[in-house]
């Protein structure tokens, strides 16, 4: 006898002699059944439940957003505010240099104006973005206005970006035009 069916022989005889338990659900003589109508009013309710959480949950991406969104705004007016006050230093400079020592400043207003403009140009996209601000809280698609605000920023930062190589330019501009003057009515003094 080979030894491979004697093994599937004796398996099988140990699965057979096993006691089967069965498990077996009481029934009751009452039944309730839950009628159709009842079934429909609470799968309508879960779906109102469902679409008030994603209401909830966007409205809570929006306010997230626009917190975030402010701070961007509040620190581009800031930068718009620091580049104003370096353009009225460098103005005050150059009239103070035109006036003590005679020197051509055309070039460094030229610049001057230049930047003055993309801040202004950069002033007017922040304030756009603002107003686009207060409308964000009645969207129903809060990608597409990051998408809106993203390239807004985007446009500003270029805005800076010229204005600050503009105020270099005036910077640059206002050394040469130093080194090319010398002070009017300056006695030189001799040191024994």
């Amino acid at each position: 006898m080979n030894f491979r069916k004697l093994g599937i022989v004796f398996s099988s005889a140990i699965f057979l002699s096993l006691p089967i338990q069965v498990f077996a659900e009481e029934t009751s003589a009452t039944v309730s059944v839950v009628p159709v109508q009842t079934r429909r009013e609470e799968r309508g309710t879960k779906r109102e439940e469902v679409k008030q959480n994603i209401a909830d949950r966007r409205q809570q991406m929006v306010n997230k957003m626009k917190e975030k969104l402010t701070a961007v705004v509040d620190r581009m007016n800031k930068m718009a505010q620091k580049l104003r006050e370096h353009v009225d230093k460098l103005r005050n400079r150059a009239a103070e240099v035109a006036k003590n020592r005679g020197a051509d400043t055309s070039k460094v207003e030229a610049a001057l104006t230049e930047a003055e403009r993309h801040i202004g140009l950069a002033e007017t996209a922040i304030a756009d973005l603002q107003s686009k601000l207060t409308g964000l809280e009645s969207t129903s698609t809060p990608k597409d206005a990051a998408q809106t605000f993203r390239i807004g920023v985007q446009g500003i930062k270029v805005h800076f970006k010229d204005a600050r190589e503009n105020l270099v330019a005036a910077v640059k501009a206002l050394k040469d035009a130093v080194k090319e003057t010398k002070p009017k009515d300056v006695t030189p003094t001799v040191i024994p």
